[in-house]
């Protein structure tokens, strides 16, 4: 037979109209994605687009030959690849490969394939050729493979590697080799996977290493887009600063490395706000999608192994800068300009929050806004949030007037009445949004006047 079907609902109409024959002929455009037998995915022999042995066992193999037969990766540089399908007593072949991040091989992509030739295509996760833009958030896996079935057992394909050092990447490649009996019997699939490890990078010192990462106001773990991030390690950095000054903010753009440090979330550019040598405050960028990422610190001794986390569409967590006996406390401003929040921790704050009065209260990782704005520029007006949102305190809904809106990168405001049933004290103050909650470690100080 020819090798198998990319299913599309418009092909499956075709087949059940047209017939059998179409359907042989079909399965030369290349497999579904998923199907190299990497963790997550399966091969065709699993899945039933061809029958045969069992995987790997018939007389061939399949292999990829790399450059200089070195089994190594320099962050940037294109490699060209040689597959071939070895199996002397079939007549027509077949492939698909993927490359994983080791620190998250089910759905870790790694770098980006590229077509020599007509002969191969890149598709994405959900099925899709990949478009110039790249493949989507949500489908970010890709997978170079096969468009006709192939008497000639050779392809050549190229890689390009992540623009970091994100750790050892992992190589899955499935090969078909068919008999060209115009069905699926007969055929063998062959599977094998590699290893590459980093070059060695120069530059002198440690390498960074990073121990968490959380949002930037109540650490919890994870990230979300748009949202503001702290990252903990060693190494970060041999400098300490912020983004105002030389090589920061450029008259409305915010930087993507300060003093040759940088990040990258899913392999997308984060905007960096503090370096140190022990923490990192970056803005995610607003594309870094949902579920298994990997962050990425880089500096002049090079990349840090990918740290891996999980990203949610929301996240929200209140500007609470000060923390007593492991309690974050919220600092607000009342309407007449006055820092309102927890004596003693915060200087600014000269007052508690008075039940019925309205208070501004700031935080991070509310999500989408209307309407959506770059996380790389400094921008105008106030976009409002697009999930409904909900804030309590304690066990008390709060009116909030609007829905909050987005004041400045990665900083959300709320206009929030506190009940007028509350009494003095400590209380809890929680956001809800997109089914999210925030910390329960957060604080508002209650002072009846």
């Amino acid at each position: 037979m020819g090798i198998s079907l990319r299913r599309k609902t418009a092909v499956k109409l075709a087949i059940v109209s047209i017939g059998l024959p179409l359907l042989v002929w079909a399965y030369a455009g290349g497999p579904d994605a998923r199907h190299t037998g990497a963790p997550g995915d399966q091969t065709c022999a699993t899945a039933g687009c061809h029958t045969g042995t069992a995987v790997n066992g018939g007389p061939g193999n399949v292999a990829i030959a790399f450059p200089n037969e070195s089994m190594t990766y320099t962050p940037g540089t294109r490699q060209r690849w040689t597959v071939t399908v070895t199996d002397a007593q079939q007549r027509v072949f077949g492939f698909q490969a993927t490359a994983r991040l080791e620190s998250n091989l089910s759905g870790g992509q790694a770098g980006s394939f590229q077509n020599v030739d007509a002969r191969t295509a890149v598709i994405c996760d959900d099925g899709a050729v990949r478009p110039a833009s790249g493949c989507r958030a949500a489908f970010n896996v890709e997978f170079i493979q096969h468009t006709n079935a192939n008497t000639t057992n050779t392809f050549t394909i190229d890689w390009d590697p992540p623009a970091t050092d994100v750790g050892n990447v992992r190589i899955y490649i499935a090969g078909n080799a068919a008999n060209g009996n115009n069905t699926n019997s007969g055929d063998r699939i062959y599977t094998r996977s590699y290893t590459l490890t980093p070059a060695t990078t120069g530059g002198g010192g440690n390498r960074p290493t990073i121990s968490a990462v959380g949002e930037g106001f109540n650490f919890t773990s994870g990230v979300a887009p748009g949202s503001w991030t702290t990252i903990f390690g060693s190494n970060l950095s041999t400098t300490t600063r912020d983004w105002n000054g030389a090589g920061g903010v450029s008259g409305t753009t915010l930087p993507a490395s300060l003093d040759g440090v940088s990040v990258t979330i899913n392999n997308r550019p984060a905007t960096m706000f503090f370096i140190s040598p022990g923490q990192i405050n970056v803005l995610s960028p607003n594309d870094v999608g949902t579920g298994p990422v990997n962050v990425v610190v880089t500096n002049a001794a090079g990349a840090s192994q990918a740290f891996a986390t999980t990203a949610v569409a929301a996240k929200p967590a209140f500007y609470a800068p000060f923390a007593q006996e492991g309690r974050f406390f919220v600092t607000a401003v009342a309407l007449d300009g006055t820092y309102v929040g927890k004596r003693g921790a915060d200087p600014r704050v000269t007052r508690g929050a008075r039940p019925g009065e309205v208070l501004q209260v700031f935080a991070t990782g509310f999500g989408a806004t209307n309407p959506v704005v770059s996380t790389t520029q400094i921008f105008s007006g106030a976009p409002a949030v697009v999930a409904p949102v909900r804030i309590r305190f304690g066990e008390t809904v709060a009116t909030v007037a609007g829905n909050g809106n987005l004041v400045a990168p990665g900083l959300y405001q709320f206009n929030v009445t506190v009940p007028a049933t509350l009494q003095n004290g400590d209380v809890q103050l929680f956001a809800e949004v997109g089914g999210v909650t925030s910390s329960n470690a957060v604080y508002v100080t209650i002072e009846r006047p």
